[in-house]
């Protein structure tokens, strides 16, 4: 995750100064990447985010940069599915971000990959059925998808997305 932290009087006096920040970032990091845009904590003090790239959420221009942070190295210790899913919440379930991890933590969640629609949700749910093999072909997986949708499951980005309340 990068931020673009800028200078907000140097802004309002028409001048862009900034710098990109790397997070995670240590405090020391921190303070030089403001020494660098010169928030001096005297006639410079605020700071503002101006841009951002590779972030699992949305971030605006006055983030707490002590969540960010922490939001960031959460997110490198997580697996590739758990960084998805850490995104999925924060961006889809609008959960704060204690409660995210929480689920994570907790297992508190199902995925399933490579689901387009709810033909494919209906097909991946029954896959644990004990289905006849002369009645499969009479089973209706769309209508099973569409019954998951409304009962919790969510398809974002070809996975389907079940959390466990």
């Amino acid at each position: 995750m990068k931020i673009y932290l800028t200078n907000l009087g140097k802004y309002n006096e028409g001048e862009l100064v900034g710098q990109w920040l790397k997070l995670p970032a240590t405090d020391e990091e921190i303070l030089r990447t403001q020494q660098n845009i010169l928030i001096d904590g005297k006639k410079y003090e605020e700071c503002f985010i101006t841009d951002y790239e590779d972030s699992p959420i949305s971030i605006g221009e006055y983030e707490n940069l002590d969540y960010l942070n922490e939001i960031a190295k959460a997110y490198e210790n997580l697996t590739r599915e758990e960084q998805d899913i850490l995104t999925y919440l924060l961006n889809c379930y609008d959960y704060d971000f204690t409660k995210a991890i929480e689920i994570i933590k907790n297992s508190d969640y199902i995925i399933l990959n490579d689901i387009k629609n709810e033909i494919d949700l209906g097909y991946a749910l029954a896959e644990d059925w004990e289905i006849p093999e002369h009645l499969k072909n009479y089973i209706n997986y769309e209508t099973i998808g569409r019954e998951a949708i409304f009962s919790g499951w969510q398809i974002e980005n070809n996975v389907a997305y079940y959390i466990i309340y």
